[in-house]
């Protein structure tokens, strides 16, 4: 199940008394449905939606297996399902839909299987196809049976700004269902969109932050890295001074940068490719 949660306008999130849905309630204007990534959660995105809530409705969605519901049978698609059927219930589509991280890549999937949902996607920090292999891979798949939390820490050394934020974004990833977990970073290292998107025709805005892309870098190297080759309609968008939580640490520029990606022609981003 993906919960719609209640965000009133001075930001805090509010929920329905059965505990089990919320509606989404902040803005006005055209639709965009955020989506948090793998341990996050729909806060995280607040400080960049209250920007986007000036002038757009805001939904904020929560993936499956991030709060207090237990995962059944899981997969991309079913997740993707589950997005597709909060965004069905917010009843205004087509949105423009954003997702962070592994949340990214739920929406591209969303984009690929319901077009008509998808009016642009943004992607956040987002690979489209695993960004370990081989042996490497198959070794962080065992690990997970017996050393989880070292998978964990692993992962969110890198991602924080700082190692006070890192330590923070790890606690609250360890406070979630370890099992629920374990099936998200399963997928993360195993699925892979990166030639199904050659039959997108969304828009798309891949905003990376200068870890990910770094200066100098050509962006044909970072795009081979992250599967976007074959993205027919892609514009990147590179914001500095950040970790992996981009909302988090530049929100107004990432807020515009999505604002402007919806509100004005596409930049013609060819050079860039």
């Amino acid at each position: 199940m993906i919960v719609l949660l209640t965000v009133c306008m001075s930001g805090l999130p509010g929920q329905n008394p059965g505990g089990s849905m919320a509606t989404a309630a902040f803005g006005r204007g055209p639709t965009i449905v955020l989506v948090h990534g793998l341990g996050s959660r729909p806060e995280h995105w607040l400080p960049a939606a209250r920007i986007l809530a000036r002038r757009h409705r805001v939904v904020l969605v929560e993936l499956p297996g991030h709060g207090e519901d237990e995962l059944g049978p899981f997969s991309l698609d079913v997740a993707t399902e589950a997005l597709d059927a909060a965004i069905k219930a917010a009843d205004h589509r087509p949105v423009v839909l954003v997702g962070h991280s592994i949340g990214g890549l739920v929406a591209t999937n969303e984009a690929l299987r319901h077009p008509e949902t998808v009016r642009r996607l943004v992607i956040v920090e987002t690979a489209l196809k695993p960004q370990v292999e081989g042996a490497a891979r198959g070794g962080m798949l065992r690990a997970l049976d017996h050393d989880y939390r070292g998978v964990l820490s692993n992962a969110y050394r890198a991602f924080g700004r700082d190692s006070a934020q890192s330590a923070r974004l790890l606690a609250y990833a360890a406070s979630l269902d370890s099992a629920n977990m374990m099936r998200w970073i399963r997928l993360a290292l195993t699925a892979d969109l990166s030639q199904r998107v050659a039959t997108l025709d969304t828009p798309v805005l891949a905003v990376i932050n200068d870890r990910t892309w770094p200066w100098g870098e050509p962006w044909q190297v970072t795009s081979d890295a992250l599967g976007y080759t074959r993205v027919p309609r892609l514009e990147p968008e590179r914001i500095g001074n950040c970790g992996h939580f981009v909302m988090l640490d530049q929100p107004l520029i990432l807020a515009v940068a999505i604002e402007r990606f919806i509100t004005q022609p596409r930049r013609e981003s060819l050079a860039l490719r």
